[in-house]
Parts: C-alpha cells; sequence; structure tokens
C-alpha cells in the first residue's frame, strides 16, 4: 500500500510503499526509488521530517569515460590535466598526482567539449534532461582553474543535445561554434563574450545526417569546417554574420 501526505506532499512528487520499504519520488524529473533503513521499515512516516545530518557529503573521484558515442571528449590541459566527462561531470584528471578536480556546473548528461585557445577557458555542451525547466540543453563556459562558471549558453535555443563546439582560433577565441542534434543539426555562431547570456551571431541547417565534428580554420575566422556520416562541409561566414 502507498502512503501520501495530501498536506504537504504531492502525490507526484514522493510516495512510500509499506509493503517493499521504498520511497519513490521525482529528481530533476527523473523518478528514482530509495530504500528505508532496516530498522525504520515499519514505522517510517513521509510526513516526519527529521533533522539534516551534520555531515556532508563530498565528490571524491569520478569512474568511467564516455567514449561510446561522443567525439571532442578528451583533452590535455597546461596544468597537466586530462580533461574528460562522465553523466553531468566534467572531470579534471591528474595522473602524475593520482588526483581529481569536478565542474559540476551541468544538470544533464555532457556531451562535448571545446578547449579555448589561452587553454584556461573551456566550453561543454549538455544534453536535455527530464527537467522542462533545468534540464535544457545548453552551453557553459568556464575557468579550469577555480571551476567558476564565465557564462551559459544558449537556452532554450537548442533541440535534443549539444553534439559539437570550438572557439574560434584566428581572433583568439572570440566566436564559438556549436552544432545540435536536432533533426537538421542546426549549425550556429556565438560571440559568447557579448551580455551576460552571450550573443548567436547566426544559425542554419547543417546536415540530416550525423555531424561529429565542427572546427574553425587555424588562421580565418570566417571559416568553419565540419563533418560527419558521408559528409564534410566548408562554412564561410560572411561580413553580414550569415551562413
Amino acid at each position: 500500500m502507498e502512503t501520501t501526505p495530501s498536506d504537504c506532499v504531492d502525490t507526484r512528487d514522493a510516495a512510500y510503499n509499506e509493503e517493499e520499504g521504498t520511497l519513490r519520488m521525482y529528481l530533476r524529473g527523473r523518478p528514482v526509488v530509495l530504500y528505508a533503513p532496516s530498522p525504520l521499515v515499519d514505522n517510517y512516516e513521509i510526513t516526519k521530517v527529521a533533522t539534516p545530518p551534520h555531515s556532508k557529503l563530498k565528490l571524491d573521484w569520478v569512474f568511467g569515460y564516455r567514449g561510446r558515442d561522443c567525439r571532442s571528449n578528451l583533452y590535455l590541459l597546461p596544468t597537466g590535466e586530462m580533461v574528460y566527462f562522465v553523466a553531468a561531470i566534467v572531470v579534471l584528471y591528474n595522473v602524475e598526482e593520482q588526483s581529481q578536480r569536478h565542474y559540476l556546473g551541468h544538470t544533464d548528461d555532457v556531451k562535448c567539449l571545446a578547449i579555448h585557445p589561452n587553454k584556461l577557458l573551456v566550453a561543454s555542451g549538455q544534453a536535455a534532461g527530464h527537467d522542462s525547466r533545468e534540464g535544457r540543453p545548453h552551453i557553459r563556459v568556464w575557468n579550469s582553474v577555480s571551476l567558476s562558471t564565465v557564462c551559459v549558453l544558449g537556452i532554450g535555443e537548442f533541440e535534443r543535445s549539444i553534439a559539437c563546439l570550438s572557439f574560434s582560433k584566428a581572433d583568439g577565441g572570440a566566436l564559438l561554434c556549436t552544432v545540435d542534434e536536432a533533426h537538421d543539426h542546426n549549425i550556429s555562431v556565438w560571440d559568447w563574450q557579448k551580455g551576460d547570456k552571450g550573443y548567436k551571431v547566426t544559425e542554419t541547417k547543417c546536415s540530416v545526417d550525423t555531424v561529429v565534428a565542427a572546427e574553425f580554420h587555424p588562421l580565418d575566422r570566417n571559416c568553419i569546417v565540419t563533418c560527419g556520416k558521408a559528409h564534410i562541409s566548408f562554412w564561410a561566414l560572411d561580413a553580414g554574420g550569415t551562413l
């Protein structure tokens, strides 16, 4: 039998199953099942609010590496750290010291990375999550030393996920190119430093086939190359800011 408190907890948010001793709730739109400690199974009350413990959990180590379905997923920083991602966490791993640091700004799976020409800033793009508000696909630009977020781009602008990212090289990284995983794999160029949310310079359809990489020409900020399944495309950013 499931019991829910009508006065303080919405039935969609939490429900306790007395027979199984499990509590079902939603975290960021995803259903999660928690098991009550054995001593509390018989007399657990969902309406009773316990005092939070003084101790807090801190992420110590992340295992694994997402390489099965992503590109642009592993880089070496001047600090000697390797940067890569697992689930919603970007890991900075120092092989020599056997230590990790973690960027925790994302709300769902990270799908790609790009390193700024200054080797200090990192851009990371995430997939859409179950939460309609916090889980929207977007890009975060952040400092790899302090792990502080510099800006957040494109909330509400992308579909499904961010597939590719690339900073411009010839102008010192003023522009950021991205390809999402919509049906037409839209390619867009951002002036990421303009305003507090960046400015989308232009956007157009890229390819109906899978796109696996996008890169600015190292000597020409107006030239972009994308490639993927059965195609390679060259893009020119004209004086009017369109591709």
